[in-house]
């Protein structure tokens, strides 16, 4: 099956006309039935709670703390922090894995940089 090319312009309007008969008549072809999917992966479940090692250290030379390890990393590879609700994810994460709380034991005040991976931001409590 080739797939079916409309050109447009947003100009002068054509070819729109076309583009959306096309759009509502495959619309009514396929019904009213929503199409749910099952969520089949909980990435939170696997990796909130696994026994993976990180690290939590201050580096002076670079007066910034430092958070990594592979679970660290791989958390970051499946979060979108720039959704409110990867940000979430991301804020319970720390949370949840004590992280938190190894900065404030390391010291840790407003304003200071916390770098994990290539990504690097200003701590607030």
């Amino acid at each position: 099956m080739g797939i079916k090319v409309f050109p447009i312009s947003a100009v002068s309007h054509k070819g729109v006309k076309e583009l959306l008969y096309y759009i509502k008549n495959e619309l009514d072809r396929m019904g009213n039935e929503p199409h749910v999917f099952e969520q089949e992966y909980f990435p939170e479940e696997e990796y909130v709670h696994s026994n993976e090692p990180f690290t939590v250290e201050y580096d002076e030379k670079s007066d910034k703390y430092l958070v990594y390890g592979p679970r660290i990393e791989r958390m970051l590879g499946y979060t979108n922090l720039e959704s409110e609700k990867g940000f979430e994810f991301f804020q319970k994460f720390l949370k949840e894995n004590g992280i938190l709380d190894m900065l404030c034991d390391l010291g840790i005040k407003d304003g200071d940089t916390v770098k994990i991976y290539g990504l690097e931001f200003d701590y607030y409590r």
